[in-house]
């Protein structure tokens, strides 16, 4: 298979993710590592009141902590990131929205936040920076069917801003990333025009202005 044929594979396979994560599947485990920080996050499949297990691993094995969390709103994690003071930030959808869930290195909740509790909120990637801040990508309810949401949270989980990416089209979240100054924020999302997915991104200062 030539190059063009598999980016043209993975694009498709991309969309296709995208179209069933915004219909409400495609939840699952997810896991993150940064040196000796493994984490782990999964749906417990219990139903309507289901929560998520959060789990610190150990490098050689082993389990250091596990951590059963939820309000029994059907949790399902789909993105985490490690933060800079050891312990781990998740994020997810639940029935009526999405949530934010930041752990410290204990595995004790420190806070939470519902960023959308009404309507579609499916977190497709989750940032932190130097200083403990958190950064959520989302894709929710848009005008043209569905947009793109980014969301800067203090580290104490206060929302600090947010940039609502819309268009005639509907758009999918996909993942995002700081640049190495720690200044800018890139956003990769899928645009569907017709029967088509093209992928885009978009810029945005650590103060929300779009670049």
């Amino acid at each position: 298979m030539t190059l063009a044929a598999l980016a043209l594979a993975a694009l498709l396979g991309a969309a296709a993710r995208a179209e069933q994560i915004a219909g409400g599947g495609g939840g699952g485990a997810v896991s993150v590592a940064s040196g000796d920080m493994i984490y782990a996050a999964m749906p417990i499949q219990g139903g309507v009141n289901a929560q998520m297990i959060v789990r610190r691993l150990a490098p050689e094995g082993g389990i250091f902590w596990e951590q059963r969390w939820g309000r029994g709103r059907g949790e399902e994690p789909t993105a985490i990131m490690t933060a800079p003071d050891g312990g781990v930030v998740v994020a997810g959808a639940r029935r009526g929205g999405c949530f934010v869930a930041r752990f410290d290195a204990q595995g004790r909740p420190l806070w939470e936040i519902a960023p959308v509790s009404t309507g579609l909120c499916r977190p497709a990637d989750v940032v932190t920076d130097g200083a403990g801040g958190v950064y959520l990508l989302a894709t929710i309810d848009g005008r043209a069917g569905y947009d793109a949401m980014v969301w800067r949270l203090s580290p104490r989980g206060d929302v600090v801003w947010t940039h609502r990416h819309s268009s005639n089209d509907p758009l999918y979240a996909q993942d995002m990333f700081l640049d190495s100054r720690g200044d800018r924020l890139h956003a990769f999302i899928l645009r569907k025009r017709g029967m088509d997915f093209v992928e885009e991104f978009f810029r945005l200062d650590v103060g929300g202005w779009l670049l």
